[in-house]
């Protein structure tokens, strides 16, 4: 036992937390692998409790001391290394900002997600946390799914914090979010299906798949989780058959398409609008109010007008809603504070190199996939880079709260298999 506990000190591995030996570091490191399953099922379901455990994992970092081993495997993990040098290029940009103003500080606080990859992996470096990790969300998406379904059979009071409108059943987060978070339970819940050995634990986690992809299709409002559950199934035929298992997902999802659009109405008068603002979208025409898809190609429009003005440092960080409303001014389109793509805000914020920093985060979290324990931890990291990869071609996820901390949050647990802790210098903090 004195053994283990030694060299756990030295950061070789963590100390059981069943070991009676335990210095403040040790005791600092156990409280923040608590917290930080906590965090994880408190993402989904509330704000407010996902801030206070966020605040209390970081206090536990600080708390549990060992800098210089946690140096050593920040700069071994090319993942969370790739996430803050993203986030350092945007802190950069502030120096071309061209003065203070509130929507840098808000946009700081919102990117300020990406650096805690690095503590969140600190803490999950076991493999029986990172388990815990993906329970927890597991635990949070299963209760929002049997209230959202309660709240689709009007089962449910009206409570302040419950969105669910008739037709769009939501629960905690609103329809874009739901059905994202809901996209990635079910390929989870699948994954855990897989695995189970038990008969009644496959029916049971199988079940529970199905009914997020229901919810995800006919229950919620929320195109963008449509594309992500297709590309899940997609991940999923091509992890166990290789390219013979994109072709036949690629078959499924066609074939299954057009059966649930040719018999579910609500989904069909979702696509057939989309479809109907594409086509009516000018671009030489000022979109309508009512017209969400116009909207957004507007957006992309004027976005890639303001990177090809300032292709290489772009406006500065927060500067994007000032930029866009200049280059609107005057032509009767309305101004907002983010593209709803966040390649776009990224390169209009701090040029290209922002662009290329988030493409190769992503890319490295596809192709370090391969570094990780186990086939369902690999699936996972790469399903986490599509889900990020995908939702933010609709939407600025990495200023959304939810999914910009989420996505650290996962990355973290998930990348910590793959991270190598070295013992610090005799002596070192």
């Amino acid at each position: 036992m004195t053994a283990i506990a030694t060299r756990a000190l030295t950061n070789d591995i963590p100390a059981p937390d069943h070991d009676p030996v335990r210095s403040w570091p040790q005791r600092a490191d156990a409280a923040g692998r608590w917290c930080t399953v906590g965090l994880v099922f408190a993402v989904p379901v509330s704000t407010a409790l996902a801030n206070i455990m966020l605040v209390t994992v970081l206090a536990c970092w600080l708390a549990g001391g060992r800098y210089r081993a946690k140096l050593h495997m920040f700069v071994a993990s090319p993942v969370p290394m790739l996430a803050a040098a993203l986030f350092g290029w945007l802190l950069l940009s502030l120096a071309w900002a061209g003065g203070v103003h509130a929507d840098q500080g808000l946009f700081l606080r919102k990117y300020a997600d990406l650096p805690m990859m690095a503590l969140f992996a600190w803490f999950m470096t076991d493999a029986r946390w990172r388990a815990h990790a993906l329970s927890a969300f597991a635990a949070a998406m299963l209760l929002t799914l049997v209230l959202s379904y309660a709240a689709a059979g009007g089962l449910l009071p009206q409570y302040d914090w419950l969105k669910a409108v008739p037709g769009n059943a939501v629960v905690f987060k609103l329809h874009i979010t739901h059905g994202l978070l809901m996209a990635l339970a079910a390929l989870l819940f699948g994954l855990n299906a897989f695995s189970a050995r038990q008969l009644s634990l496959r029916i049971g986690w199988g079940f529970a798949c199905l009914a997020a992809v229901v919810n995800v299709l006919l229950m919620v409002q929320g195109r963008t989780g449509y594309v992500v559950l297709a590309a899940f199934v997609l991940l999923a035929f091509a992890t166990r058959l290789r390219w013979r298992g994109v072709a036949i997902a690629a078959v499924l999802v066609a074939v299954g398409a057009v059966s649930v659009y040719q018999s579910v109405p609500s989904l069909r008068q979702r696509v057939d609008l989309a479809v109907t603002e594409f086509s009516q979208w000018e671009r030489r025409t000022p979109a309508a109010d009512d017209n969400s898809i116009g909207r957004r190609l507007e957006f992309f429009s004027g976005s890639i007008a303001l990177v090809t003005a300032r292709p290489l440092a772009g406006y500065g960080l927060g500067n994007f809603p000032s930029a866009y409303r200049n280059l609107v001014e005057g032509t009767g389109r309305a101004p907002t504070v983010n593209p709803h793509n966040e390649y776009l805000l990224l390169a209009v914020q701090a040029g290209l190199p922002a662009l290329l920093l988030f493409c190769a985060l992503l890319c490295a979290m596809s192709f370090g996939a391969a570094r990780l324990t186990t086939l369902r931890e690999q699936v996972l990291a790469r399903a986490l880079a599509l889900w990020m990869t995908i939702g933010c071609v609709f939407n600025a996820l990495l200023i959304d709260h939810t999914e910009s901390l989420l996505f650290a949050l996962l990355a973290g647990v998930l990348f910590a298999g793959a991270a190598t802790v070295r013992p610090p210098a005799r002596g070192a903090a």
